[in-house]
This record gives C-alpha cells, sequence and structure tokens, in this order.
C-alpha cells in the first residue's frame, strides 16, 4: 500500500525557515521552560568557540515522560501545546510556543542532543523544595546521524534517536545539553548573541511601578499587563552563566534617567485608548523643562474588527542616548520578546525616519485618527523629533488580547496589515504627544530670527504692483539663491572650489531667510510656485543629459570600430559587451532627458490648457516602460481619448501620473498589470490608475498621502528609491485645483487603485 515517506533534510529546512538566528533558536528552548511552569531557567555556555563546546538549557519545570517526550518532541508539529485551553497546569499560563519549534531550535544550534528530564508527579507545590518527580526520561538524538538517513522512517534500528525511561525519586525538571555547535562562536558572535537576549524579557523599569524618584504619582497602571497567567504564579527568571555570562556586560536603562514617560493602556473590549504622558523630576530640575506638564486622555476606538488590546511604557532621554543595547521601543508578547522590533537598524515607529528628515511644521501623525484630540501644537514642534536612540521602551502584548495577530513563519515579526497597523499607529501617536509636550515646555526658550518691521516695509516699496510683498521678497531671495548657485559653478569649473565652497555660507543665510517667512507667511500655493520656477534652472541639467547622451553614442561607435579591427577572441567579446553597455546608457539618457524636458521645461510650466490625458499618459507610461518589462509587468492606457482635463500645466501633468505610475510598478507584482482609465460626470473628470499585486488596505489609504512615508527601500534605475513624497505633492496639486486624490476599491483583477477627481471646468 501506498505512503507518504518524509526526508531527514526536512528538519534543516524547517529550521531555516522557522528559526531565524541564534538568539531565536535559543528564545524558543527558553519558552519551552516557561511553557513547563518553570520559575528558573539556567542557559550556560561552554568553549563555543571550539568543536567540543555544548550550551545548557536547565529548567525546574514540570518535566516530561517518556510518553511526553514522543507525543510532544518527537511528534513533527505536536499538538499538545494546542489541545485544551492552551495554558499550563500548574501556574496556567498561556502557552507561548504552538508550532513545535523547540527542536527545530535544538537542531540549529547543535548537532546532537542530550535530554534528561523528571515529570512532576502532581503533588502539592513547594515554594521552598520545588516539584516533585518519580519517574521521567533520558533521550539522544543525534542530528548528524538523522540526517546521514535517507527518510525518518529508516531511523527506527538504529542510534541515532535513544530514548529511555528512568525513575525514583527526585526533584522535577528537564535538562537538554547540546553538543557539537553547528559553529564556532567569535567575539562577534556572541556580542551580537548577548544583544539580542539581553531584552529577550523585559528590563525592571519596564515592568516595575515607577518611583516617587521618577514621578510624584502613578499614571495609569502601577504594572503593565505583561503575561497572561494566574494570580499565583511566582514568576520566571533567566540566568547566563560560562561563555554567556561573561558578556552580560551592558547595564539596564533605568528610568531617573528619562526626561518624560508615556504609557498606554489600550482596550477594545472597554473601547477606548487611555494614553498619559509625564515629564519626569530629573526634566523639571533642567530649566529647559521646568514648566513641562503632563497630558492625559481616554481616546474613543474606532468601531473596527482591527483593533488590538496592548499595554505599554516608553520612556524619552534628553542629551546623551539610552544605551546601546536597550534603545528603542521593544515589543513583547507573554513577555517575551519579538524580534526585531527595536533592533538597531530597525525603524517600526518610523522615529528615524521622521528624525533624519525633521523640519518645521506641525505632527501629520496626530492627525491620523480624526476623533481624537491631542494638545495644541506649534510649527516648531517637528524640529525637536527624535529618533530611536532617546527612546527606551516596550508595548506588551498577549495571546488573548492580540490573538487577530499573525505572527511570521521565522518567528520574527507580525505579518503587515491594519491590525498591525493600528498597535503602531497608536503607539506612534502617544510618542507624537510627548513630542508635542516636550516642544510645548522648551518654546520660550527657542529664538527663530525674524524679519523686522523696517525690513517689511522695505519689501514693499520695493513690490511690483499686484504683487503681494511676501511673495516678492520669496521671488528675491529665489533670485539670489539662483544667482549665488550660478557663481559657486563658475567657481567650480575655474578650478577654485574653496572659493566656491565659501559662498555656501551666503547661500545658507539666503535659505534661513526663506525658511522664515516661508514658515509664516507664504501660503502653500505661493511656495510652490516659488520652487516651481527653480525648475528653469534645472532645464540647463536636462540639456546636459542629452549631451551625455550623444557622448554615449559617440562611445559606443568607437567601440564598435575597435572591435570590428580586432580579431576573434575574449578582448574583442568584451569591447562589444561595453558597446553594448554605452548603447543602452544613451537611449536611457535620452529618453529621460526628453521626459525631463516635459517635467522642468518652461513650455511645461508656460501656461495652463486643456489637456488631452490619454495624450499626457503616454509618456509617462514610456518613461517607466524599461522597468516595468524587466518586471513583466505591462502598462495598459485606456483613458479615453476625448477625456480633457480642466485648465492645467502640462508638467502638473505629467507630475501627477508620474507619481500613480511609479507607485504602481513598484508593487504590480511579478508578471503585474497596471491600468489607466477616465471618465468624465456631468461636474467631474475621473482618472483612475490600478495596479495588480499589493493591496492597500483602504482603512488606513491616508496614512500614504503622510510626508516621507514610503514602502520601500528599493532602489530601482529608473524608479529610484522612495522618498515618500510622490502622494503628498499628488494631493497637494489636486486640492490647488480644487480637486481629490483617494485610494478606492479596485477594479476585478486588481489589487489597488488610485482615483483622481477633479473639476470639469
Amino acid at each position: 500500500m501506498a505512503k507518504f515517506s518524509v526526508d531527514t533534510k526536512l528538519f534543516r529546512e524547517l529550521g531555516e525557515l522557522l528559526v531565524g538566528r541564534d538568539s531565536t533558536a535559543m528564545v524558543e528552548l527558553v519558552k519551552n521552560a516557561y511553557d513547563a511552569d518553570a520559575r528558573r531557567v539556567r542557559v550556560h555556555g561552554e568553549r563555543l568557540n571550539h568543536l567540543d563546546g555544548s550550551i545548557i538549557v536547565e529548567d525546574d519545570g514540570t518535566g516530561m515522560t517518556v510518553e511526553a517526550f514522543e507525543k510532544g518532541f518527537l511528534t513533527i508539529a505536536g499538538r499538545t501545546k494546542t489541545e485544551g485551553d492552551n495554558r499550563s497546569p500548574l501556574f496556567l499560563r498561556r502557552y507561548t510556543g504552538e508550532k513545535g519549534v523547540g527542536r527545530l531550535a535544538a537542531h540549529k544550534l547543535a548537532s546532537d542532543l542530550h535530554v534528561t528530564s523528571r515529570r512532576w508527579d502532581g503533588s502539592p507545590f513547594d515554594p521552598d523544595e520545588g516539584l516533585k518527580s518519580n519517574e521521567g526520561v533520558d533521550a539522544h538524538i543525534d542530528w548528524d546521524s538523522i540526517e546521514a538517513l535517507e527518510t525518518l522512517d529508516d531511523i527506527d534500528g538504529t542510534d541515532a534517536v535513544e530514548v529511555k525511561q528512568t525513575g525514583g525519586a527526585r526533584k522535577a525538571g528537564t535538562r537538554l545539553s547540546l553538543q557539537r555547535p553547528r559553529r564556532l562562536w567569535t567575539a562577534r558572535d556572541f556580542d551580537a548573541f548577548f544583544r539580542d537576549v539581553a531584552t529577550l524579557v523585559p528590563a525592571e523599569a519596564l515592568i516595575e511601578p515607577l518611583t516617587k524618584n521618577v514621578v510624584p504619582s502613578q499614571l495609569l497602571f502601577a504594572r503593565p499587563v505583561i503575561r497572561d497567567t494566574s494570580s499565583r504564579d511566582p514568576g520566571f527568571r533567566i540566568e547566563y552563566s560560562g561563555d554567556f555570562k561573561e558578556r552580560a556586560t551592558d547595564v539596564p536603562a533605568v528610568s531617573e534617567a528619562a526626561y518624560f514617560v508615556v504609557e498606554i493602556d489600550c482596550d477594545p473590549h472597554r473601547g477606548s485608548v487611555k494614553i498619559a504622558v509625564e515629564p519626569t523630576k530629573s526634566a523639571m530640575r533642567n530649566p529647559k523643562f521646568a514648566k513641562a506638564e503632563g497630558w492625559r486622555g481616554e481616546l474613543a476606538i474606532p468601531k473596527s474588527e482591527d483593533a488590538v488590546q496592548f499595554t505599554a511604557r516608553i520612556f524619552e532621554k534628553e542629551g546623551d542616548p539610552w544605551t546601546r543595547a536597550f534603545t528603542g521601543v521593544r515589543v513583547y508578547l507573554e513577555g517575551f520578546r519579538i524580534p526585531p522590533y527595536g533592533d538597531p537598524n530597525d525603524d517600526w515607529l518610523d522615529l528615524d525616519t521622521e528624525y533624519r528628515s525633521r523640519g518645521r511644521g506641525e505632527q501629520t501623525r496626530l492627525r491620523r485618527f480624526s476623533n481624537w484630540q491631542p494638545p495644541e501644537g506649534d510649527e516648531g514642534e517637528g524640529l525637536v523629533i527624535k529618533g530611536n536612540q532617546h527612546y527606551f521602551g516596550a508595548v506588551f502584548l498577549t495571546r488573548e488580547g492580540s490573538a487577530k495577530l499573525q505572527m511570521l513563519v521565522n518567528r520574527e515579526g507580525f505579518l503587515p496589515g491594519p491590525r498591525w497597523n493600528f498597535v503602531s499607529d497608536v503607539v506612534r501617536w502617544a510618542i507624537g504627544v510627548q513630542v508635542r509636550q516636550r516642544r510645548i515646555a522648551s518654546a520660550d526658550i527657542v529664538q527663530h530670527r525674524k524679519i523686522d518691521a523696517k525690513h517689511r516695509r522695505a519689501v514693499a516699496v520695493r513690490a511690483d504692483e499686484g504683487v503681494a510683498p511676501v511673495a516678492f521678497h520669496a521671488r528675491e531671495l529665489h533670485q539670489q539663491a539662483v544667482s549665488i548657485v550660478r557663481e559657486m559653478k563658475s567657481l567650480t569649473a575655474a578650478g577654485n572650489p574653496r572659493a566656491a565652497a565659501e559662498r555656501l555660507d551666503a547661500l545658507e543665510q539666503v535659505v534661513a531667510e526663506a525658511d522664515q517667512i516661508s514658515s509664516g507667511d507664504v501660503s502653500e500655493a505661493v511656495m510652490f510656485r516659488v520652487l516651481a520656477s527653480v525648475g528653469l534652472e534645472q532645464a540647463a541639467f536636462v540639456h546636459e543629459i542629452l549631451g551625455l547622451g550623444l557622448t554615449a553614442e559617440t562611445v559606443a561607435e568607437g567601440l564598435e570600430r575597435i572591435a570590428a579591427s580586432m580579431p576573434n577572441g575574449p578582448e574583442k567579446k568584451q569591447l562589444r559587451a561595453l558597446a553594448a553597455d554605452a548603447k543602452e546608457l544613451r537611449d536611457r539618457l535620452r529618453r529621460n532627458g526628453i521626459y525631463l524636458s516635459e517635467m522642468t521645461g518652461v513650455e511645461g510650466r508656460k501656461r495652463r490648457s486643456r489637456l488631452k490625458l490619454r495624450d499626457r499618459f503616454d509618456p509617462v507610461s514610456a518613461f517607466y516602460r524599461a522597468s516595468a518589462e524587466r518586471r513583466d509587468i505591462s502598462i495598459v492606457n485606456d483613458i479615453p481619448a476625448s477625456l480633457i482635463s480642466p485648465p492645467i500645466f502640462p508638467a502638473e501633468a505629467a507630475a501627477l501620473f508620474s507619481n500613480l505610475v511609479s507607485n504602481a510598478v513598484k508593487f504590480a507584482g511579478s508578471p503585474g498589470t497596471v491600468r489607466a482609465t477616465g471618465r468624465a460626470t456631468e461636474d467631474e473628470i475621473i482618472v483612475r490608475v490600478e495596479n495588480s499585486g499589493a493591496r492597500v488596505d483602504l482603512k488606513s489609504g491616508e496614512r500614504w498621502f503622510e510626508p516621507f512615508r514610503s514602502t520601500t527601500t528599493e532602489v530601482d534605475p529608473n524608479l529610484g528609491q522612495g522618498m515618500g513624497l510622490g502622494l503628498t505633492v499628488s494631493r497637494s496639486l489636486m486640492d490647488e485645483y480644487g480637486g481629490a486624490i483617494q485610494f478606492v476599491p479596485p477594479s476585478d483583477g486588481f489589487a489597488t487603485a488610485v482615483e483622481l477627481r477633479g473639476p470639469r471646468r
């Protein structure tokens, strides 16, 4: 009779898929101890930089019998933790491991595993003596011997897996001895490993009551809810020894060093989010923050299936950042950290992104929840945003409260989507309030340069009739900036870069003055027109690009002639390959030059006119066609030939289509389709750009219109790397014409659709 067989390489392949890194493997073994009602687990490393090294994981939990070992550890995708109510037998802890990943973790770390376990006999728990046992199991698994076999059926009759029952009165618990490490550990491996496991469980400052040395009184809670367990649970402690203890050099951050504390209590069952922001006593002792005030709010959660229950505590620090191993806001599930949130290179809250791009203006994130009312802010708050290194905190999830979240298969992070977005949006909103409170506290000390009244009157006298003085001043500043840039170009061309660099001071002063008036007096429409005029200067660069195209063509022809005169051989082949590259460069420069001529040339902004939208879409699709074809994506123009725009600059039409097509190609998938359609109603012109592939959640679609909200780090020769400004600029253009742009439900066969609506006349 036919039957299934399982290749022994399954362990290695599943391990690589489900256990991303060594620290993740260790976390899974520690979680097994927690699930076994252990009060203590010891993680010991010995000679891990040698072939005979070992890792010992030893706990005082409920242990295993032979039957439990065979059913739980030797059964692939065992159900021992998914049967019943998913809780441990003694302290009723919610199980943290449900996919049988423990054996794969052991396989990842070492080639040989010895298991010694004693099962709790069910007698009453004695806090001093621990759990008692009268039976257990001794087992040995040689992973290399298993993988030398063809299928798992071949294991019977070999010594690759040995299991025997043990007896005698002893203490319950389990000891895993992992011998013959998969690789020799280096100093860098130890540092990286301990950097991960140092925050495996939250630091005390994040879970213990705040003392009166930090804040005068309790904020939202004495202790956040970090685990779903019974009240009689004595707690869980992890100890490191041997090779691992030597690396435990970082001192956890302490709350007394913080300047602000943020606490969040999000409860969908209650229907609200409670947020508290409070300056610490350390902040109040600093004259800069002596007037700092706290803020509290209870905010209604929008009715949605995407709300997730969690608590959080976050500290913000002034001056020096937190200790490197503890910077960032981490995420914990049942008290165990979920990487990569809070890693040095992770920016799940966009704190580093917004810090690098900070500038004047209020935080747009505080408008994320339209029915939430934050404290009043000002235009300077964007300048005081800090990056991850100045935050130290944690978001605490429980299995029950976060049941809607789905973890990635490699155990590193949650599946992106509206539910995870809800968590990040609420946390970032609370941090936004903290940024605002910090700005309010220090705003009276930060003085920005102002343009005095006399200077304003002088500008008004010089202004032409019919031109607002502030707009005239902005134009003057623009002309000064262009003049300085031209002078710098001339100095550089003349071989005098030092003198060119000295002119940067003058340019900086002009830019600073322009920034001052733009933040105070110039409307967005005026500034867009001033900035658009800078495109005139870029026309010269377009000509240079076209000239480079001609140069590339000359180089290609020269290489072809040299190759033709040479005998056959590898050199001739290489020259022809170089000639082909030069021709491709020529074609790309020509195509981009023609496109940029439309975007920045004088004709593109000379006057507004009614445009055939189908004709305006064609050159944009041609510009992106090479990138689309490399991804096996087709771009379809189904805009009716009769569809005419309202009066608009050609460059603005090109910018709108360019932003939408660029995004659509990035996320259309391979193979994929991007399609543009259009129609007219009695009052409106409607154009829709749709793509296959990635789907945008309509409930959170507004977030992508925020400045610097980019969804990709991929760099493409034509598409570039997103800065997160395309949709922001597009919305500003549509607003100026009384139109709108938004994500809408896509047509059948497509995943995402963006729709432009503008007046017909």
